[in-house]
């Protein structure tokens, strides 16, 4: 359970909140100031919750909303007013705040929202490793900043890199939260029926259409509709779709009325769609729409340092399912997935790790148990040594994978043994095994 972190000045009325959320089992944060609490906003939780006074010696409970929403923050905000300033906490409203609470009726107020605020950010939570790699450091940075906006998004990235996990992300950080999160596969959809399937028909609007059907667009009104793999969608579809995304509304198949839908689109696909756009596979003016802010996921091969991490968690979910206390990996299991290519990605990391947790006996899990389909990395197919301060970046990079096993970073680097010691004497790179 994340903290509530309270923003008054008021020492005796702070502390009289703090002690009735103690009381309850909250933990409680408290500040007094404006630039106090723009100092706690980066090291925030995402099940953090705020309390805040509307008028602090420095600014306002509004400003520091608005400031936390620009930063990609979507933790619930709460305002504590004074009778006469209700007026200005409705305008909170606005800016995304949850609720305002009169001073007065805060005993009352506030336990009741704090425990349905608990419940939907409980209910949002998404069970997934966070990855630390720089280039996930930087793509969580991205979706802190899109989520909050309406934008479209696209992802990019190969089969398996958890592309729809990334989209959940967006919607659990959007001001869409609590409403619904659509995931659609493109690629399962036939060509027939795909406008159906995406914006529903009225009964006798073809062959089989004995009933009124409601399609993936109005049940995510108001919420994020994903669309994976979006570039097989027919081109009639591809029409009726940058319809409902620039006018809001649509028209099921069959039907002579529109409806009207508030849908936020996250597409992805592991297609080249600049490509697909030349060859007329998908309609330019679409493309343009739905990529208003692009996000490519990188291969799991390129981010050897979320390998480990990943299949350590992967395990324990797996000790869960399995009922097991499978309790990690030997060396060389660990040496043959750090050098393992992954063609698969993640999807790839985590059911190689789930066969393994099953059909390990002791605790420990050995090479023996990791039932690769592919053969390990080759020199040239490992990571590319491409200039002097890349090569000093990805030796340095390399070893810290490796534990500082030298052999097993050469082995990453796609270099011999040798080659790596006189680099590292170049670099003058001193790392301890």
């Amino acid at each position: 359970m994340g903290r509530v972190i309270v923003i008054e000045d008021n020492i005796i009325y702070s502390d009289f909140v703090c002690r009735l959320l103690e009381s309850k089992g909250y933990n409680c944060v408290v500040t007094s100031t404006c630039n106090n609490a723009r100092k706690l906003f980066p090291k925030m939780q995402e099940d953090d919750i705020v309390l805040a006074d509307l008028r602090l010696p420095d600014g306002d409970g509004i400003s520091l909303l608005e400031e936390l929403r620009k930063q990609g923050r979507n933790n619930p905000y709460i305002v504590m007013t004074d009778y006469d300033e209700v007026p200005t906490a409705v305008r909170s409203m606005k800016q995304g705040a949850e609720d305002y609470i009169p001073k007065k009726l805060i005993e009352a107020n506030l336990f009741p929202l704090l425990k349905t605020l608990r419940k939907r950010l409980e209910r949002h939570d998404t069970p997934i490793h966070e990855r630390q790699s720089a280039a996930f450091r930087d793509i969580d940075r991205k979706i802190r900043l899109v989520a909050p906006t309406n934008m479209s998004v696209l992802i990019l990235g190969e089969s398996g890199t958890g592309k729809e996990h990334i989209a959940e992300k967006i919607h659990t950080r959007s001001k869409r939260l609590g409403k619904p999160f659509v995931a659609v596969d493109c690629g399962l959809l036939s060509k027939e029926l795909a406008a159906s399937a995406l914006f529903g028909h009225e009964k006798g609007a073809f062959t089989g259409a004995e009933n009124n059907r409601k399609g993936y667009w109005e049940e995510a009104d108001g919420g994020t509709l994903f669309l994976d793999e979006i570039g097989n969608l027919p081109p009639e579809v591809q029409q009726m779709m940058l319809r409902a995304l620039e006018s809001k509304r649509y028209r099921p198949v069959g039907s002579n009325k529109d409806m009207a839908a508030d849908v936020r689109i996250i597409a992805a696909t592991n297609e080249d769609m600049q490509s697909a756009v030349a060859e007329k596979r998908f309609r330019q003016d679409l493309f343009h729409r739905i990529k208003e802010y692009t996000l490519n996921i990188p291969p799991l091969r390129e981010c050897r340092e979320d390998i480990m991490p990943l299949a350590d968690f992967f395990r324990e979910l797996a000790n869960k399912e399995f009922g097991k206390q499978v309790k990690g990996f030997d060396a060389e299991a660990r040496k043959r997935m750090l050098v393992h290519p992954w063609s698969g990605n993640v999807r790839e990391l985590k059911g190689t790790v789930r066969s393994a947790v099953l059909f390990t006996d002791g605790d420990t899990i050995t090479a023996d148990r990791l039932n690769f389909e592919e053969p390990l990395l080759s020199g040239e197919a490992s990571l590319s040594l491409k200039n002097v301060e890349m090569e000093k970046k990805q030796i340095i990079r390399a070893l810290k994978q490796a534990d500082g096993n030298r052999s097993l970073a050469a082995e990453l680097l796609g270099i011999g043994r040798t080659t790596l010691y006189g680099k590292m004497k170049q670099y003058g790179i001193k790392y301890k095994e």
